[in-house]
């Protein structure tokens, strides 16, 4: 398998972001809507209320799915969801599937099939002719394709792949030998929004985070290690780690310095049904059924979306087998290209995984997506950012006058410290002096923030309560929604109606720190 950089791009003079996804400096309008079942509808032509409820479904049958591949690996033969000329989930087994089936479902969207082998079978003798030739050195790239129970493998000579695998083919003859004029390569070239190296551009993926609460963007790994973020304005990358063979095509950066930049969980959809979209959750290759709607963005093919077509698209990559998930057009539509490697997949408001590259020129799967996904993040110690930086609550709190009582600010999502606490004063009882006070916390902390309150008297007062608007601010100029909440200075009972006594200084309330 070809996994050199022929198709790769030099770099433009100038760099237009067109995929924005690391959100740096991001005016990104609010996302709303479903844009993968609108794509679907359009695609389909069917009403987007009909799209959605098929895409809902999605999670439903990856369930059934993995029930079945639990329960019955023996008989299981795979299922996959078919969207023309009736929409349908066809599951297959190797025997009485009917009555296998209704063990399961009565739903009728599910149609059984009788199928020659299983699906363990096939995986096996895929891994198998994947061992043997890898420790072979001959190229190759190779498939399921549940419809017939077949295995596909696409080799460059056929007649070395056939010598090598004589004794395996002999009892396997569901192992189909293509011969092909290119296998699949990466698509370097910058993440939803452009990142370029010295010779290479490249998109960058999801905003993701470390155990330490560090922000930063994921690509692919056969990006360069030094990287420009490409948007308004530009920021040097930090190159942080990769992992860059078999499965594994990833790298993650932060940024290393300059004017901080905004990072979040949203990402855009350049030439999609709407501007952005909030990533809220990820979404395993386990639960991604054959037939499930995936989309990706990258700098140079934008917004394009198709369907799973194959879970274990494997091949050579740097040395080591890897297993990729392709997704392919009904339209074969062209996914990806050069410069779209890095690039997130996901689903409504849901991760999928990162752009790897495309079909070999001359093949079926020329037009077609190959990813990372998601389940491989955590090689890197990363995961997907899933929430916004925001404010999730403030309790109203009470305390005695003339001593501290802590306050805490809850709150979502991960922001770049230093964090800006800024709380104003909305309602001051008669008598007393209160002021805006504004505090500031530089380590990275988890929710939540504290701060105190002090009501400091020179005599006896009765018990005040205050009422305050809280917002934070993150050190790339995030702000969050502000929050009211309440602060009570209670007195001792005996003086809870009493006068103010003392050397006549007015009451006054302080934030610490």
């Amino acid at each position: 398998m070809d996994f050199g950089y022929r198709h790769s791009a030099r770099l433009a003079p100038t760099a237009l972001a067109v995929g924005l996804l690391f959100s740096l400096g991001l005016n990104a309008q609010p996302a709303g809507g479903d844009p993968i079942a609108v794509s679907y509808a359009q695609q389909f032509k069917v009403p987007l209320a009909e799209a959605k409820r098929r895409t809902a479904q999605v999670p439903e049958i990856a369930q059934l799915e993995q029930r079945l591949q639990r329960e019955l690996p023996d008989t299981f033969a795979g299922l996959y969801i078919e969207h023309q000329p009736t929409y349908r989930v066809v599951v297959r087994f190797t025997k009485t599937p009917k009555a296998l089936l209704s063990r399961y479902t009565k739903d009728p969207l599910f149609v059984a099939q009788l199928a020659p082998r299983p699906l363990e079978l096939l995986r096996g003798a895929q891994e198998e002719l994947a061992a043997q030739l890898s420790q072979s050195g001959v190229a190759f790239e190779s498939g399921l394709d549940l419809k017939t129970s077949q295995v596909n493998l696409f080799v460059l000579d056929t007649a070395t792949a056939s010598k090598r695998l004589s004794g395996l083919m002999a009892v396997a003859d569901y192992i189909k030998l293509h011969k092909v004029p290119a296998l699949m390569s990466p698509t370097a070239i910058v993440g939803g929004s452009r990142v370029d190296g010295a010779t290479l551009r490249c998109t960058t993926g999801f905003n993701v985070v470390n155990a330490t609460r560090e922000l930063g963007v994921i690509t692919a790994g056969h990006c360069e290690n030094a990287l420009t973020y490409i948007g308004s304005p530009n920021v040097t990358l930090a190159f942080k780690s990769e992992q860059n063979s078999g499965s594994l095509d990833l790298q993650w950066n932060k940024q290393s310095g300059g004017t901080p930049q905004v990072q979040s969980n949203q990402i855009k959809l350049v030439g999609g049904p709407q501007a952005t979209m909030e990533i809220t959750s990820v979404t395993t290759a386990a639960n991604l059924p054959l037939g499930a709607t995936a989309c990706k963005n990258g700098i140079t093919t934008n917004y394009t979306c198709g369907q799973v077509a194959d879970k274990n698209a494997q091949g050579m990559y740097n040395g080591a087998v890897g297993t990729f998930i392709r997704v392919h057009n009904a339209s074969n539509q062209v996914m990806n290209d050069v410069g779209d490697s890095g690039g997130p997949v996901f689903g409504t408001n849901t991760a999928y995984g990162i752009v790897h590259g495309r079909g070999g020129p001359g093949t079926p799967t020329h037009n077609d997506l190959y990813f990372v996904p998601v389940d491989h993040f955590s090689a890197l110690g990363v995961s997907v950012l899933k929430e916004a930086f925001s404010l999730d609550r403030i309790p109203n709190v009470s305390g005695p006058h003339n001593v501290a009582f802590q306050a805490q600010v809850f709150y979502k999502g991960v922001p770049k410290f230093t964090v800006q606490r800024k709380t104003k004063i909305i309602s001051c009882p008669s008598g007393w002096t209160c002021n805006d006070y504004n505090g500031s916390y530089t380590s990275n902390t988890a929710s939540p923030l504290t701060f105190n309150f002090k009501c400091t008297t020179t005599g006896t007062m009765p018990t005040a309560t205050f009422a305050w608007r809280t917002t934070l601010v993150g050190a790339d100029g995030a702000t969050t929604n502000a929050i009211d909440h309440t602060s009570t200075c209670t007195a001792p009972t005996a003086a809870s109606g009493a006068a103010a006594r003392g050397d006549g200084s007015p009451p006054t309330i302080t934030i610490e720190p």
